[in-house]
């Protein structure tokens, strides 16, 4: 299996068990639909968050959260709206966050909660 595929399962699963231990409840990882990709579609309390994991080796090439532009960001914009349609949840507070994570000698997991907005 492709080294990239393996770095980026073991974020998407640190960043799980990291929100999970912040107390958010996870509803599906990798969801996805005809427009795109969520890695992560959790409650935060009673606001629905749609969560962007990058994971990254190291900082050579910038940080993992600067990937996530706004190209991406519309992507997964669309992909969250095809979501709360297709689960009829049209009176839920959303937000957008992206998590970095650094999987090295010490794990850093980075968190940024409404990293971006529709």
């Amino acid at each position: 299996m492709n080294r990239h595929i393996n770095t980026g399962r073991m974020g998407e699963s640190l960043a799980i068990e990291y929100l999970t231990d912040k107390g958010y409840v996870i509803l599906e990882t990798n969801y996805r639909n005809r427009i795109g990709e969520v890695d992560i579609i959790a409650y935060d309390k009673d606001v629905l968050v749609f969560v962007e994991v990058k994971t990254r080796l190291g900082t050579n090439y910038g940080y993992a959260f600067e990937s996530v532009d706004s190209r991406k960001q519309k992507k997964i914009a669309n992909a969250s709206l095809m979501y709360l349609q297709k689960n009829r949840m049209s009176d839920v507070q959303v937000r957008y966050d992206v998590i970095e994570v650094y999987p090295m000698e010490e794990v850093r997991v980075n968190h940024f909660e409404n990293a971006f907005s529709l």
